[in-house]
């Protein structure tokens, strides 16, 4: 049996998945990211441009167990490597933490674009971060080496 699509089936497939596929093409302005900078107090702690992994110490961000990080503030590195901070509304951070048996993260209620980490207890695992918008991901990370060790004062 052959079936015959009507003109205005049609038209609203066609015009329906033109809206689907230009929501985020090239119409619609969005961030641009190659790499993201993570600052604690104004000093970087870690950074992530393009392939390149950097830490302010070690080969990770360290943690204390059962201890928090200062506040973590996220910039982000346009392709020309200025960090910026999105501004536009529909614009999200996300994360995923390799083992949340060790790691936990917490987003202040005032700024949507800082955390803190929490130590659970000593190992080592992973965080990975994503600039979200319009239900996809428009930048991803690396993923973060992050260390939680003993307490310098157990």
């Amino acid at each position: 049996m052959t079936r015959k699509l009507s003109i205005p089936t049609l038209f609203f497939t066609l015009f329906g998945s033109l809206l689907f596929l230009g929501a985020c093409g090239s119409g619609h302005d969005h961030y641009s990211a190659i790499g993201v900078v993570l600052s604690v107090d104004g000093q970087m702690i870690a950074a992530q441009e393009q392939n390149n992994m950097t830490y302010a110490e070690g080969d990770a961000i360290s943690v204390p167990a059962g201890g928090t990080t200062g506040t973590i503030t996220v910039e982000f590195l346009g392709d020309d490597g200025t960090p910026f901070t999105p501004e536009r509304s529909g614009y999200s951070l996300r994360h995923t933490i390799g083992n949340t048996d060790i790691l936990d993260i917490t987003h202040p209620a005032v700024d949507e674009w800082s955390f803190e980490l929490t130590g659970n207890q000593v190992g080592t695992t992973t965080i990975q971060l994503e600039l979200w918008h319009g239900g996809h991901s428009d930048f991803s990370s690396e993923a973060f080496q992050v260390r939680v060790e003993e307490s310098e004062n157990d």
